[in-house]
């Protein structure tokens, strides 16, 4: 269900200074604005495709990483997250982001190692957490039914950037930021439409998800199983499940890395329980249960897709974020997260900016330092899918080398320093002026 924020006149809805347009109301856009709206001289506006704000999916992971984004974001968007955060209910798993173990075979059952971070597996419900950040966007900032058409860019020539949209409606603004998906129309406007990374590409996994109340959960998988991050691992497929929701709801996700075509217009189809039961013939009990407990009203089966890199993110006076810049397969977690670390340097950076024709230069040092980055997060998220499918080269299921790849492959990516990566893109923006 969507939903739309409430009118406010707390800020002008005009205000003076440099016009920002984020295109697409997803969890990175809201984040983007949020955080945008402290600064007087920045006037932002939020274009919705939809009649209204909605995310589809349930459980999200959000990394330290993205935590510590978001709290140098402020402005509500943190503690937005901190009321709806769930973490693993057991004490022993505090610090687990998941704890592997081994779904099928010889081994089945045995834990291969619990892969730990600062902060665990912190996860929300993303609809409830939207509905937070909506509530944090003053009304006269959202607009609907905004499908972007075309964009010109005529900044160069002492201009604006014109945005049409499909209701037939005209803007113009300083800036345009492309927040609006793997579909991305501003992607296609960077790159061209026949660029080779222009549109999403099949992974060639697929997962089956599902939501099941925690005490039935609990009554099916025992208590730790069900209350805390697990991730079973098999030949070509896997499953992580954690609880959401305050623990009230286990959130499980069913992966299959071995589908090799998509055959469907649509990119979630409804699916047969029977497709799962016969994918997991021969596993262990662990896997069986969730299996069972997946079979519910509504099943459908999620089609994979990542974006190829693009060689900017950038031109002029529009760039793009989130998945709309590097759309990634969620095997390690980062989707959302990497969108916020997006709108945080985003933020940092047009804060130094008063003056609109800077932004070719602001949105250049965004791309440097995000760029590769985000890009690695997308390749590595492809081999996590490998390792975790037990098909890596040089590992397989060797059970001791898997540890040691799980216990160390995250590091890189939940420990970088915000602040650092906030003086660099502050320094390239300082050097190009």
């Amino acid at each position: 269900m969507g939903s739309v924020p409430l009118e406010t006149d707390s800020l002008p809805s005009k205000p003076t200074g440099i016009s920002i347009a984020i295109i697409g109301g997803g969890i990175g856009g809201l984040i983007l604005a949020i955080g945008l709206l402290k600064y007087p001289h920045i006037d932002v506006q939020v274009y919705e495709a939809a009649p209204s704000f909605g995310e589809i999916g349930a459980g999200v992971a959000i990394g330290p990483n993205a935590q510590r984004a978001l709290a140098l974001i402020g402005n509500g968007a943190n503690e937005a997250f901190l009321r709806h955060a769930s973490p693993n209910a057991w004490a022993s798993h505090a610090n687990n982001f998941a704890e592997y173990r081994v779904g099928k075979g010889e081994h089945e059952g045995d834990i291969i190692t619990p892969q730990r971070n600062t902060t665990g597996m912190q996860s929300v419900h993303r609809a409830h957490w939207l509905d937070e950040l909506i509530k944090l966007i003053p009304g006269q900032r959202a607009h609907f039914n905004k499908r972007l058409v075309s964009i010109k860019d005529d900044s160069m020539n002492e201009g604006k950037v014109t945005v049409a949209f499909k209701d037939g409606t005209t803007i113009e603004t300083d800036g345009v930021i492309g927040a609006d998906g793997v579909h991305s129309t501003v992607r296609l406007y960077l790159l061209g439409e026949d660029h080779p990374a222009a549109k999403p590409q099949f992974t060639g996994s697929v997962a089956y998800r599902g939501l099941v109340p925690m005490e039935v959960a609990i009554e099916r998988l025992g208590a730790e199983l069900a209350q805390n991050s697990i991730m079973l691992l098999g030949p070509g497929k896997a499953t992580i499940s954690y609880p959401i929701d305050f623990g009230k709801t286990l959130n499980i996700a069913i992966m299959d890395y071995e589908y090799p075509k998509w055959e469907h217009d649509k990119w979630i189809v409804p699916c047969e329980h029977s497709e799962l039961v016969r994918l997991f013939d021969g596993w262990g009990a662990a896997m069986q249960g969730l299996v069972e407990l997946v079979d519910r009203p509504g099943l459908s089966k999620w089609s994979l897709w990542d974006l190829a890199a693009a060689p900017y993110y950038s031109k002029e006076c529009v760039t793009m974020m989130g998945d709309a810049a590097h759309a990634t397969t969620p095997f390690q977690g980062q989707g959302a997260s990497q969108a916020i670390e997006d709108a945080l340097v985003l933020e940092t950076l047009l804060a130094r900016t008063k003056k609109a024709d800077q932004l070719p230069n602001v949105f250049a040092a965004y791309d440097q330092v995000r760029r590769p980055r985000t890009q690695r997060v997308v390749l590595t998220s492809r081999e996590a899918g490998e390792l975790y499918g037990l098909k890596q080269e040089g590992v397989g299921d060797d059970l001791k080398k898997l540890k040691k790849k799980i216990d160390t492959r995250m590091h890189w990516i939940w420990d970088r320093d915000m602040v650092a990566q906030n003086d660099a893109a502050i320094k390239l923006l300082e050097e190009s002026l």
